[in-house]
């Protein structure tokens, strides 16, 4: 297998794994998906979403991909944006106009902010759209979903945005972490597993070389990945 094929697939995963965490937290059965006509569209936007997340969060940046990717998703978004749940669609476009602010501008270029704001606008705006169409309302369960996704979007993505730095605040973020699945019951035992993963992503973190960006940025996407099926599972 050639680089540019690896690099390819690792971008095709990049993509297709926000997406699939997404879902999980938005505690949206994956065969709806493929039922409902409106869960199947945003399911579209959801990917062209997560395409501009992963410009982002690219060690290269290409802006002619991220024109593509936000083509795709203004044209996919019209429908979103002037229905009835118009508020909705303009809350996601929001999210659209920060991630474009973070790849394309350098009008947000303190890493800590450009970090949390990351951590807030992937994947949260979807997870409520899945949610409120699937079940037509928004419990306090959800909320605190959501809540966790944005504390565990934050806790992954570190190396993504903070290449030196004290890494003590990881271990805030972890804490209010599992207080979060504390208050949404998860069993013991999840929870003893979700420990270990947070604790591994930390130890990785403290031990790796920062200058290996891939490794560090694949590592990220696996952890979040498999905290999000311990904990939405």
């Amino acid at each position: 297998m050639t680089v540019k094929q690896t690099n390819l697939i690792r971008s095709d995963i990049r993509i297709l794994v926000p997406v699939l965490i997404w879902g999980l937290f938005s505690k949206v059965g994956f065969r709806l998906f493929l039922t409902n006509h409106d869960l199947s569209y945003l399911l579209l936007l959801a990917l062209s979403f997560s395409g501009i997340l992963s410009q982002v969060t690219a060690k290269n940046k290409q802006p002619v991909i991220l024109i593509g990717w936000d083509s795709v998703f203004l044209i996919l978004g019209i429908k979103l944006f002037f229905s009835s749940s118009a508020f909705n669609g303009w809350l996601l476009l929001l999210d659209f106009i920060l991630a474009n602010l973070l790849s394309l501008t350098r009008l947000i270029n303190e890493p800590h902010c450009q970090w949390i704001i990351y951590g807030v606008i992937s994947g949260s705006g979807m997870t409520f759209l899945f949610n409120i169409t699937a079940h037509h309302y928004f419990s306090l369960i959800s909320l605190m979903s959501i809540t966790l996704l944005i504390f565990a979007n934050i806790f992954f993505s570190f190396s993504i945005f903070i290449k030196v730095g004290n890494r003590l605040s990881l271990v805030v973020i972890m804490g209010l972490i599992l207080a979060i699945c504390a208050t949404l019951m998860l069993g013991a035992l999840k929870i003893l597993i979700i420990i270990l993963i947070l604790g591994f992503y930390l130890f990785f973190e403290w031990r790796v070389n920062v200058n290996k960006y891939d490794t560090r940025s694949d590592t990220s996407l696996i952890c979040l990945l498999i905290f999000s099926l311990v904990a939405c599972l």
